[in-house]
């Protein structure tokens, strides 16, 4: 889920143009991702078990939640935010996140605060929705929902931004206008 997020994220960013088409492209490949992941996790290898539909719902929320931060942030700082994203998810958030192993097992309150990330919160997510049906994951699909609407939230205001922006000054823009010549008839 990380990485295809992440990947998603930085080509949707490099390669379309444009936030509503951003956006777009993220929710397509985040239902496409989950269709696929748990397709192959579920019914192929069958290391995870409850409801498909459920879990289809879930890898697709995570792939967005770290996705959508991506193109969040290259809306708003450029293209130095495509190594922003990946560097928050993978080396802050994803040792923080519990995904190896319970967060419970983590020093100190590390494991808590890694719960605030997708890492963390999607990892917690497919596992309860696998192995502990009857467990609260409300508070995992409020953080992935939380970290989508930032994305979005980034992504239409780096794009106002942009728009509102004064145009640069170009190599040729010396300051003053040259007199045009006159037409001699």
């Amino acid at each position: 889920m990380l990485f295809g997020g992440i990947i998603g994220g930085v080509l949707i960013s490099t390669v379309i143009v444009g936030a509503r088409r951003r956006i777009l492209a993220v929710t397509t490949y985040a239902i496409v991702g989950g269709i696929v992941l748990a397709s192959i996790l579920q019914l192929w290898f069958g290391s995870i078990q409850g409801n498909y539909l459920l879990n289809v719902g879930a890898f697709a929320v995570a792939i967005a939640a770290i996705a959508a931060p991506m193109i969040g942030c290259v809306a708003l700082i450029g293209r130095a935010g495509t190594a922003i994203g990946p560097v928050v998810m993978m080396l802050f958030a994803n040792p923080i996140s519990g995904s190896a192993l319970p967060s419970q097992f983590l020093p100190g309150a590390w494991g808590e605060i890694g719960q605030w990330f997708p890492p963390g919160a999607s990892a917690t997510l497919v596992r309860e929705l696998s192995y502990f049906p009857q467990a609260d994951t409300t508070s995992s699909w409020l953080v992935l929902a939380g970290w989508i609407v930032g994305g979005v939230i980034l992504t239409a205001v780096g794009h106002r931004r942009s728009v509102s922006a004064p145009p640069k000054p170009t190599a040729s823009d010396d300051g003053y206008t040259k007199p045009v010549p006159a037409l001699s008839s």
